[in-house]
């Protein structure tokens, strides 16, 4: 059902905001739906960032790569036609521990706070021009897909490439940044690439690859 939700406060950055759920957890476990409540007013776009949190921060929650991929593909899908911010309520009502929650307000705070420094609303044709908002749905759905891909190790980053695109997109969506935006797209791309090379050239070409490319 479509969330309803308070504004937020003024002028508060993200990073604020993330720190109030742990305030707001005081030791507890948290549902997605409290969080979102908690954070407040930041709608369809602040969803996609909560839900990319734990794929980004050395968190360990299992079993939530395929439902909340799933979860963000369908925010990208309504994106993509203007609909009204809903998630499915097995995704609503998901906890998250206190220690996984504390590492992910950890990351995204120290992650946010270096790019709140850069954001600006600019390059507003990504917005504004025909069909973007469909492409950009559609990119978003196409990132959440590949994040919920059941990968198996020892893959490096099948989950944090994606989990960046979706980020860059709900932060430029929010602040209208038209470079995240932009940042989203190449970062989906890379993820597409990747996990096309995982599926065609198979699992210890991949590796081989990536030990030469990271050898010092």
């Amino acid at each position: 059902m479509p969330l309803s939700v308070s504004s937020p406060p003024p002028k508060e950055r993200l990073s604020d905001g993330l720190r109030r759920l742990l305030t707001a957890a005081d030791g507890r476990s948290l549902a997605v739906a409290e969080m979102i409540t908690i954070l407040r007013g930041r709608g369809l776009h602040m969803m996609l960032i909560l839900l990319c949190l734990p794929f980004l921060a050395p968190v360990t929650i299992p079993g939530i790569s395929l439902p909340f991929g799933l979860a963000i593909a369908l925010c990208g899908m309504r994106i993509a036609f203007g609909h009204k911010p809903w998630l499915p309520q097995f995704i609503m009502k998901r906890q998250v521990s206190y220690s996984a929650l504390e590492k992910m307000v950890k990351f995204g705070c120290a992650v946010y706070e270096r790019i709140e420094k850069v954001v600006r609303p600019r390059l507003s044709v990504v917005f504004e021009g025909p069909g973007m908002q469909a492409a950009t749905g559609a990119t978003i759905a196409l990132a959440g897909i590949l994040l919920s891909l059941p990968i198996p190790p020892p893959f490096p980053l099948t989950n944090t490439i994606p989990g960046f695109a979706i980020i860059f997109f709900a932060l430029g969506l929010i602040e209208r940044d038209g470079v995240l935006v932009i940042l989203g797209y190449v970062f989906t791309t890379l993820a597409s690439v990747y996990v096309g090379l995982i599926a065609f050239l198979g699992k210890e070409s991949v590796l081989g690859l990536w030990r030469w490319m990271t050898a010092g």
